[in-house]
């Protein structure tokens, strides 16, 4: 009896002291999902990270801006860990260390130092590891199950093949987009306040890019290295908003299911980015100068030929037009061979280019791989976001003290 009361008395007193440290990691339940659930340490936490990421200050105000979609991540994390778990999916620790040197850019070798790191920081490697853990078999969940309801037939190519090469003088963009999702239909007033948030943290400095990246409700594909749409592809609201922006200019709308918030990135009109261009800048002070320049008095066959003290012609050999400034593009991009642009000012000079020669520049011809590569990421992106929605939807989800 002596013995049993000491080993019970023992074991008591080990589980108190793994509940007093365990007590600071746990706090208290704020969400169930299923068989998971999510506590207070875990959201702050993960509310730290995403606070690190952005390069914001760990303020209360701060913390209040981004708690609600941090926790919205969170639950998302759950769900995705417990699909994969029901289809048997599973990785190892090398699987997963990998995994996290790529997300966080450092070598294999090195995740020693980086566990170190993180300790210096006030980071719980655990919670991290565990969100790395989630995304990783997401991914395999994702190739497995996606992968095989993709379907693209030759004549789907060569329709979209046929229809991106015969669209001259079209518009392509290049944008970016977060959608905010009603998380019931026809209620938008969550959805709303997530946009308003995401606006707050945009005026705070942090780049569209990287907020997108961290709060964007979407899931796309890492592999398009091209992020270029044709007008005609686009759907009519989202066309619509991007003709009335400038570049770099953002704005939002309401959709169906919520709201979209868009960014443009850039803007060209179809197959220019595909030619490279041979000019010559022709340069002076006044522009009174340029008056009196013909197309004759400066030839393409030499670097420059000066008919005038004052005037200047340097020579540019095969440049892609996006890599050009937006007055250089604009006038070239319409001039024929040898042709002569109007006179533009540029700082404190009156330029005028002339066109020596435009040719395809044979890297960039869009070929029938392409298509299928685009079509095949535009198709998982739809699949995989119409599969978290449904299982957001059908998961029993369990708020506490709300």
């Amino acid at each position: 009896m002596i013995f049993k009361t000491l080993f019970f008395l023992v074991l008591n007193f080990s589980l108190m002291i793994k509940m007093l440290n365990s007590q600071e990691k746990f706090e208290g339940l704020i969400v169930s999902v299923e068989s998971e659930i999510i506590t207070t340490y875990d959201l702050s936490q993960r509310i730290q990270l995403a606070l690190k990421s952005l390069n914001l200050e760990d303020s209360i105000n701060n913390r209040d801006t981004v708690r609600e979609r941090v926790l919205e991540l969170l639950i998302l994390e759950k769900i995705k860990k417990l699909e994969a778990v029901k289809n048997n999916l599973d990785h190892t620790d090398e699987e997963l260390i990998e995994f996290a040197s790529v997300i966080y850019n450092f070598p294999k070798s090195d995740f020693k130092n980086f566990k170190s790191f993180l300790g210096e920081e006030g980071i719980d490697i655990d919670v991290l590891m565990e969100q790395i853990s989630s995304e990783l078999l997401w991914k395999k969940y994702l190739q497995k199950i996606v992968s095989s309801k993709i379907r693209i037939s030759d004549q789907e190519i060569q329709k979209s093949f046929d229809q991106r090469t015969q669209n001259k003088g079209k518009y392509e963009y290049d944008f970016s987009e977060v959608l905010f999702l009603n998380e019931t239909p026809s209620n938008w007033k969550k959805s709303e306040k997530r946009l308003k948030e995401f606006l707050v943290l945009l005026d705070k400095g942090i780049s569209f890019k990287n907020l997108s990246n961290k709060f964007s409700e979407a899931y796309k594909m890492e592999n398009l290295d091209s992020q270029w749409v044709l007008e005609d592809n686009l759907e009519k609201e989202t066309k619509k908003n991007l003709e009335k922006l400038k570049i770099g200019e953002i704005s939002n709308f309401k959709t169906a299911d919520g709201f979209k918030l868009l960014k443009l990135n850039n803007k060209r009109f179809f197959g220019s980015s595909k030619f490279k261009y041979t000019f010559l800048k022709i340069s002076t002070f006044t522009s009174e100068t340029l008056n009196n320049i013909s197309i004759d008095n400066f030839s393409c066959n030499i670097p420059f030929e000066n008919k005038n003290s004052d005037v200047t012609a340097v020579k540019f050999e095969e440049i892609l037009l996006e890599e050009m400034n937006e007055q250089y593009k604009n006038n070239l991009e319409n001039l024929n061979r040898n042709g002569l642009s109007k006179i533009i000012e540029i700082g404190n000079e009156f330029v005028m280019l002339k066109l020596c020669d435009r040719k395809v520049d044979e890297t960039q011809r869009l070929t029938k791989e392409d298509i299928e590569k685009q079509i095949y990421s535009k198709k998982f992106n739809q699949i995989a976001n119409t599969l978290i929605s449904n299982l957001r939807k059908n998961t029993n989800i369990k708020y506490f003290n709300k």
